[in-house]
């Protein structure tokens, strides 16, 4: 189990609990910071995730807060000596760092939950429609022709995750997402999205749902995903539920537990509304020509 974590997890769940450890040791982090010689700023970014704790300052910590026992050792495993770097990590100069870190929980991601209104889902998309929206950012910032294939390639590369029947995904479109067409999109390639769409929806992990122009929306609401992870053998959730949302330029992960039980409920919601999964996929079929 340990070994599937990739290291923004990994970094998360180390920090979570260490902070929960020093916390039932009623230790503040200045009394924790001056035991052991830190700057009260280092624990500061163990605790938060900002950085990844290494084993030997792992096992330090555990030391101070007189940690034995498996649930030790699981940390310390977790912390590791040769953690890999993440795929995404190579992409940093080019991709904002909110945007880096979801693509890190994403990868973790058990169940993904995608409400769409605009464009379809990136972990649906097929490379040409990826890519004609990666050349739009040059109405509004540099994008070389490289950038733009790196860009096509970061998505492409995120949808390996869904070839795994342990994720399980489901997305709830709008009609007018399938029928839009971005920059020099033709009806060829809207026809190949289309079909892409029929097949994605055969596989048994994920689930394809439109909701129809004609019908009565539920709620106005922007596009965004919910995420939730698996759990660890006596630790727990490897992280709490997050949700994304992208509003170019402002991206944002919400982790504030209120927020993401509320988009929940609105995503239920979305999908009550919205063709059933038999009837969505007549309703791309029949947009797509088939």
């Amino acid at each position: 189990m340990i070994g599937e974590i990739n290291p923004t997890l990994r970094r998360r769940k180390l920090a979570s609990e260490l902070r929960r450890l020093r916390e039932e040791a009623g230790l503040n982090g200045v009394q924790v910071s001056q035991a052991l010689h830190w700057s009260t700023s280092k624990l500061s970014r163990l605790e938060t995730g900002q950085v990844a704790p290494s084993a030997k300052d792992v096992a330090r910590l555990l030391k101070h807060y007189d940690a034995l026992g498996e649930e030790a050792d699981l940390l310390l495993e977790l912390a590791g000596n040769h953690v890999p770097k993440g795929w995404w990590e190579s992409y940093s100069d080019l991709l904002a760092e909110v945007a880096l870190e979801y693509i890190g929980l994403e990868d973790g991601a058990r169940v993904i939950s995608a409400w769409h209104n605009n464009v379809v889902p990136g972990l649906l998309q097929t490379r040409a429609y990826a890519q004609e929206l990666a050349r739009l950012y040059r109405a509004v910032e540099l994008a070389t022709p490289t950038q733009i294939e790196r860009r096509t390639r970061v998505r492409m590369r995120r949808q390996q995750l869904l070839t795994d029947e342990r994720v399980t995904y489901t997305a709830v479109v709008e009609e007018a997402t399938l029928r839009r067409r971005f920059g020099e999109a033709d009806e060829a390639m809207m026809r190949e999205q289309l079909r892409h769409l029929l097949e994605l929806s055969d596989l048994p992990n994920i689930t394809i749902q439109v909701m129809l122009l004609e019908q009565q929306h539920p709620i106005d609401l922007s596009s965004f995903v919910h995420l939730r992870f698996p759990s660890m053998r006596l630790l727990g959730p490897i992280s709490g539920d997050v949700v994304y949302t992208e509003d170019y330029p402002g991206l944002e992960l919400i982790e504030a537990e209120e927020r993401v039980y509320r988009y929940s409920l609105l995503f239920d919601v979305l999908r009550e509304a919205a063709l059933d999964e038999q009837a969505s996929r007549d309703c791309i079929a029949s947009l797509a020509g088939l």
